[in-house]
């Protein structure tokens, strides 16, 4: 009876390690795996990237341009007689402005100056002569909206020219004038972001002067009148300076 109680007592004693030493193998494993998995939850905890910020419009940038003018010239002699020509020519210039955005809608002014190369023979009836536009300049409001870095834009204000013309109305003399007109402007445009200060844009503008003074001649006094109508067409650059606005 000793014996078997003796052997009993081993048999418990021999489950009780192995079941302690089981218990003890899993909570090691347990433990193991938790030390391997924290890094993978530190990291999902953590916070997530910042979101890009937007691409803002306002500020005063400068800029060049560079295109094409196709300038219709009407001309009419108060005693009789009517020529007309049209004037392609090249053009390119300069312009600064500034816009303010607010939202997706971008607002601003902006004032150019381009040289261009417009001269031709005006022809017709009881009038000849030349025309010549050496240069015109726009200011002008914009108003946009932005497609994050891509703006469409309509655009109008005033414009001015200089024309220099020879007028010859038959029987009557001949005047050579050069003067400066004004006139109205409208137009619209797509303008790109390259960089966060560098921008591409295309933009079509019409220029009309209304009816103007270009020449009196001879006596008995002759007035001749006239109009110009430009249609621009011009690619450019823009550098928008690191300036508060």
């Amino acid at each position: 009876m000793l014996h078997e109680g003796m052997t009993m007592t081993r048999i418990k004693a021999k489950a009780s390690e192995m079941v302690t030493g089981r218990f003890a193998r899993i909570v090691a494993a347990v433990v193991g795996l938790l030390a391997v998995t924290e890094p993978a939850w530190s990291a999902d905890l953590s916070p997530p990237p910042a979101a890009p910020v937007p691409y803002t419009w306002s500020g005063l940038y400068i800029g060049l341009n560079a295109g094409y003018a196709g300038t219709r010239v009407t001309e009419t002699a108060s005693g009789g007689g009517a020529a007309s020509a049209n004037l392609p020519g090249g053009i390119g210039g300069f312009q600064i402005g500034a816009n303010d955005q607010f939202g997706a809608i971008v607002l601003g002014f902006e004032a150019d100056f381009d040289g261009t190369m417009a001269t031709k023979s005006v022809t017709g009836t009881g009038i000849t002569g030349t025309a010549q536009i050496p240069w015109i300049g726009t200011l002008r409001g914009r108003a946009g909206y932005a497609f994050d870095r891509v703006l469409l834009y309509v655009t109008a204000g005033g414009a001015a020219n200089q024309l220099i013309s020879t007028v010859n109305v038959a029987g009557i003399g001949t005047a050579n004038t050069t003067f400066t007109h004004g006139g109205w402007t409208a137009g619209g445009g797509i303008e790109a972001a390259v960089t966060e200060n560098l921008s591409a844009r295309v933009e079509y503008l019409y220029f009309d002067t209304g009816n103007i003074n270009v020449a009196q001649v001879g006596a008995p006094l002759v007035t001749v009148t006239g109009r110009l109508q430009d249609n621009l067409v011009r690619a450019g650059v823009n550098y928008r300076l690191l300036v508060a606005w």
